[in-house]
């Protein structure tokens, strides 16, 4: 048979662990919900540039103002706006990713000292 403070420690380890179980949960969803949206938002941005690059209307100088550029063509423009899209969202999922994982080294390591001190 336990005694009281056995139990109530048990209970307050369980309790600990719970907690640590559903924030893991929630930065697991957190971090495959970020993804799937930036994909979705990738995704869509790719099928409408095309409309929104030709439907972008030139100067009055009609097609000389980017002749010496790489901009020359519509869909080049488009491309460009895309990959820089592509890199923006990849870093900013990167970034939220590195965040939660550190969250949950410093989780983990709150815990061990947790455990080596037998808090209470």
């Amino acid at each position: 048979m336990r005694s009281h403070e056995e139990r109530v420690a048990e209970t307050k380890r369980r309790i600990a662990q719970i907690e640590r179980e559903k924030r893991l949960r929630r930065n697991t969803i957190t971090m495959a919900s970020a993804v799937a949206a930036c994909l979705v938002l990738l995704i869509g941005a790719s099928l409408a540039m095309p409309g929104i690059a030709a439907s972008i209307q030139t100067g009055d100088y009609s097609g000389f103002e980017t002749a010496a550029s790489m901009y020359g063509g519509g869909a080049a423009l488009g491309y460009i706006v895309i990959g820089l899209l592509a890199f923006l969202l990849g870093v900013c999922v990167t970034v939220l990713c590195f965040r939660l994982r550190q969250m949950n080294r410093e989780d983990g390591q709150n815990e061990e000292s947790e455990d080596a001190h037998g808090a209470d």
